[in-house]
């Protein structure tokens, strides 16, 4: 299967869509699959296609002083450069902060500082720029880095920028404090300002910020969160228990985001409401998300603590049951009308992140040393180096 998967990358791979390809997940899912299949074999061919890709999308970089690139772009035009009109043409958080672990690996096994100097120029942005309560909006104008919404979100649109915080600190060996530090003030901010608790469980969640206040609702997206928390509490930091603390009451709410629906498998998002805990969002579908699941596998990881395990295979028994085809996993329209008809698609996260986080939860050799590895966002896993460039 690999022969043939890498005689298909030689011979079949192309990038030359014309028009519609986001940078994001180009970056998260073609090129981090293309680096790890690199780590994991050590086969150039795969890097030298990671290069060929990045080359192909330099250009979004320059669009702006900033160095925010473009969300949309051409492999085909580097006049094909573009924002989202539905977030008024700004650069999104979880977006232009989702690329640094991809293009820093990619620097440092390939020799060339460009990639470097373009994943590292947002962070240095990042780190002097204004963070209203100690955290960073959803929206930024691209040409002048000034925030264009008061929104803060660990869900969809802010996730994985905090996540990447902490998993760059890791991937350079520590050799970048200045991450660490960023990582540990957005945590403390985001206890202070959106942790909340339900009633009558009190169970814990992470809300959103509006602008002008909280929404009580947690996406799916977010139960990332404990997974983020545990991987940066294993260096003897001041806060590390505390935070350790806060991964385990997190993750508790993320499986019964599953628990209390009638399939067993979570929604989009919930809603928190006073009296009654939680209840399922307007989002009601299950496309098969990975990061409650990932969140059980890091937490089983250190602290060998079985409810996670148990967790885990609750989820999985829920997908056999619901979700189940003769050819994977498709999405069910509704959590809590399980019999609906399913719906006739698998999405690639599926098989990349849910089952892989699944098999690494259950796997007891203990595969993979995460002191000296970092998944990427789309869970491709890169082993740590010490970095050439600074």
């Amino acid at each position: 299967m690999l022969a043939s998967a890498r005689k298909w990358v030689a011979t079949s791979l192309r990038f030359d869509a014309s028009a519609g390809i986001s940078m994001f997940e180009t970056i998260i899912r073609i090129l981090g699959g293309l680096l790890s299949a690199f780590e994991l074999s050590k086969d150039r061919l795969f890097l030298d296609k990671s290069r060929e890709l990045a080359d192909k999308m330099m250009y979004a970089f320059y669009k702006h002083p900033t160095g925010l690139p473009c969300t949309t772009i051409s492999f085909t035009s580097s006049h094909q450069c573009s924002y989202p009109s539905w977030a008024q043409n700004s650069a999104i958080l979880a977006e232009f902060g989702t690329i640094q672990l991809e293009f820093k690996y990619l620097a440092h096994h390939t020799g060339e500082r460009k990639y470097w100097d373009v994943a590292d120029k947002i962070m240095q942005l990042m780190r002097r720029i204004d963070r209203p309560h100690g955290l960073f909006p959803t929206f930024i104008n691209p040409s002048n880095a000034r925030w264009t919404s008061g929104k803060i979100a660990f869900g969809a649109l802010g996730d994985s920028f905090y996540e990447y915080l902490i998993k760059q600190w890791l991937l350079t060996r520590k050799s970048e404090p200045y991450l660490r530090e960023m990582w540990e003030s957005t945590m403390l901010a985001m206890a202070k300002l959106l942790v909340q608790k339900t009633s009558p469980s009190e169970l814990v969640y992470v809300a959103d910020w509006t602008g002008g206040g909280l929404a009580h609702k947690m996406d799916h997206l977010a139960c990332f969160i404990p997974a983020m928390l545990a991987i940066g509490s294993q260096d003897n930091g001041t806060y590390d228990a505390e935070f350790m603390t806060l991964a385990d009451r997190l993750g508790e709410t993320c499986f019964q985001m599953y628990a209390r629906t009638k399939s067993g498998l979570s929604p989009e998002f919930v809603h928190f409401v006073a009296g009654r805990d939680m209840r399922v969002g307007s989002a009601k579908y299950n496309i098969g998300r990975p990061e409650a699941v990932e969140s059980f596998f890091v937490m089983w990881y250190y602290t060998r603590d079985p409810k996670w395990r148990e967790y885990g295979w609750k989820v999985f028994e829920a997908f056999e049951r619901y979700a189940a085809t003769p050819s994977g996993w498709t999405a069910l329209p509704d959590v809590d009308a399980p019999t609906r008809k399913q719906d006739d698609k698998m999405e690639s996260f599926v098989l990349a992140e849910t089952v892989k986080y699944l098999y690494l939860l259950f796997d007891s050799t203990y595969p993979v040393d995460l002191s000296k590895m970092v998944f990427n966002t789309e869970a491709h896993p890169l082993s740590t180096f010490s970095p050439s460039f600074s």
